[in-house]
């Protein structure tokens, strides 16, 4: 069984970083290098998903719609979860601690129920503490159906393309429920990762 790291908890979030190197510090702390995207307000979250540059090909077959859920997998499989801080200049991230993401979001499976959403048909949208989280009906539709899936839930209709601003999710049916493990929203290439946020009532279909 893995071992989950004390330092964070389901439910929080990260911010997706591309780096292309990596070094290790004499205060313990690890810097990575970061290639994107380009910040100019510190992320509000301490957590960082770190993605390998080279995996970099992955963003624009999830915007085209073509990542199936062994692709997500096998790319967070490549990710690693961290705790820690930028640069003043947001050219380095600097971890104090980190993990691979792909064996925490497994095992977060696990745990018990995540707090409910409900789904607002007139909005579009789950409504929870925070602004709507925007889930189309087809794809709202399509999770209900799934025992597990990995779609793109949503695209900006005033944008027009998902690189632009979209919703994609993992999600998993539990019993009665449906458990949303792994959430990405996208705003122009900046990445907001939720995981295990939430979870919604699995409705007849």
């Amino acid at each position: 069984m893995t071992e989950l790291p004390g330092w964070i908890e389901a439910g929080q979030t990260a911010t997706l970083i591309w780096y292309d190197v990596a070094q290790d510090r004499p205060d313990g702390t690890r810097m990575y290098q970061v290639s994107g995207p380009v910040l100019d307000i510190a992320p509000p979250s301490p957590y960082f998903l770190l993605a390998p540059l080279e995996q970099s090909e992955f963003a624009g077959r999830l915007y085209r719609g073509e990542v199936t859920l062994p692709e997500l997998r096998r790319f967070l499989d490549h990710c690693i979860l961290a705790e820690g801080w930028m640069s003043e200049a947001f050219d380095s991230v600097f971890a104090r601690a980190e993990t691979p993401l792909l064996p925490v979001l497994e095992a977060w499976r696990a745990l018990p129920d995540r707090p409910l959403l409900s789904y607002h048909a007139d909005l579009d949208a789950f409504l929870g503490d925070g602004p709507p989280l925007y889930v189309s009906p087809d794809a709202y539709g399509a999770v209900q159906r799934a025992p597990e899936s990995f779609v793109t839930a949503w695209v900006c209709a005033e944008c027009g393309e998902a690189e632009d601003a979209a919703v994609f999710v993992w999600t998993l049916a539990r019993d009665r429920r449906v458990r949303v493990c792994f959430l990405i929203q996208n705003e122009g290439g900046r990445w907001t990762c939720h995981l295990h946020p939430f979870e919604f009532h699995k409705e007849p279909v």
